[in-house]
């Protein structure tokens, strides 16, 4: 049963919305600039308190890129071109801020934050990897969009902290937002979630996304028009306050958990979306079809051969191959071979998808949204 309602979803996304004769590729990868795994000695450190990180494919390979990590993936998708001679390229969901634990006290429930830039500068005092990051988009490998201010939950994390749960504390103590063990029925996401209600009301976390939309354009120099929710959870109220900002465009997996209350009434219901959707605030839903996620399994080679299946059934019913591949495939930090093998696997991808449609077209989530509106 699960089986058939799977694959009754996958055809409806793929009949509906946006179609186009156009072999267009996107790839989006979400999770940058935010800390996941402070070091590969945290890592051991949770293993020999029986923690098990390994069990969990974000936290057995996710760590903040460094300037090798963004130059090896650079150099990865300048190596294709499209049919216009384009590289191909990445549109990466940043995270704009992450937890400034030295300035959280958790007893008074002060919460603080610092920028990327900042968290760039301490775990990499003799890089430059913000300079790394604008080589990247001067190359039009790499475009930034906003994915939230930080990867987290903060009052539902804040709320934790304060009631010593222990978790949570062993986290906080180790520079983490979450362990393995924060992974529960009533915690799915382990502090995830940024965009959730569960700890908080739409008002709270509309303040969260302008305050992120702000960091994103001083960041950047030019401001996000695409957005793509931690975790796939928000609801109808933030999607209101993006557009106030200006933010047009929705990233999605097919479904959607709307967050609906907060506390003792709160639940996430699934929402199906498919590319080319419309909301009441005119903004457009691009639906991910295609991934390439090597990191869960460490078997690139076995996710290059669904991935190609992937691309072909979404050009077979002339929907854009949306590609969703979070920075943990290409980080090298916690496990060495990592990033080398699945940005091999990467490459592989992308020359096959060349060789057997050659007038493919590498673009990114805002171009899209473009050809979608123009279409």
């Amino acid at each position: 049963m699960a089986f058939l309602l799977t694959q009754l979803k996958n055809q409806y996304v793929a009949l509906r919305g946006f179609h186009t004769n156009r072999h267009l590729i996107i790839i989006e990868s979400d999770d940058w600039g935010s800390i996941r795994m402070p070091s590969h000695d945290t890592f051991v450190r949770l293993q020999k308190l029986g923690d098990h990180p390994e069990n969990d494919g974000f936290l057995a390979n996710d760590c903040l890129e460094s300037e090798y990590d963004l130059n090896e993936l650079f150099k990865a998708l300048r190596s294709v071109k499209d049919k216009k001679g384009h590289p191909a390229v990445i549109t990466a969901n940043f995270a704009m801020a992450n937890p400034d634990f030295d300035e959280i006290d958790i007893d008074s429930g002060c919460y603080r934050c610092e920028n990327i830039i900042d968290t760039y500068n301490r775990y990499y005092p003799k890089s430059d990897v913000f300079g790394c990051v604008k080589r990247g988009i001067a190359q039009k490998v790499f475009l930034p969009q906003l994915h939230c201010r930080e990867h987290l939950n903060v009052n539902r994390w804040m709320k934790d902290l304060k009631e010593r749960k222990k978790d949570t504390l062993i986290a906080f103590e180790n520079k983490m937002i979450g362990i393995n063990e924060s992974f529960s029925e009533d915690n799915m996401f382990g502090y995830m979630d940024a965009f959730n209600t569960v700890e908080s009301t739409n008002e709270e976390l509309a303040k969260i996304a302008i305050e992120a939309s702000k960091m994103f354009t001083e960041t950047f120099g030019f401001d996000s028009s695409t957005f793509v929710a931690s975790c796939f959870v928000w609801n109808q109220s933030l999607e209101e306050q993006l557009a106030k900002l200006g933010i047009m465009g929705i990233q999605s997996s097919p479904w959607q958990y709307n967050s609906i209350g907060k506390n003792g009434d709160y639940c996430l219901k699934r929402q199906i979306h498919y590319t080319g959707e419309k909301n009441k605030y005119g903004q457009c839903y691009t639906v991910r079809n295609c991934s390439y996620e090597p990191a869960y399994i460490q078997n690139p080679d076995e996710c290059v051969r669904q991935c190609l299946k992937e691309i072909d059934n979404s050009f077979r019913y002339k929907k854009p191959a949306i590609i969703t591949s979070h920075r943990f495939n290409y980080i090298s930090e916690i496990n060495s071979l990592n990033a080398r093998n699945n940005l091999l696997g990467l490459q592989r991808l992308l020359d096959e998808s060349v060789k057997k449609y050659p007038d493919v077209e590498f673009i990114t989530s805002p171009e899209l949204l473009q050809i979608m509106e123009n279409e």
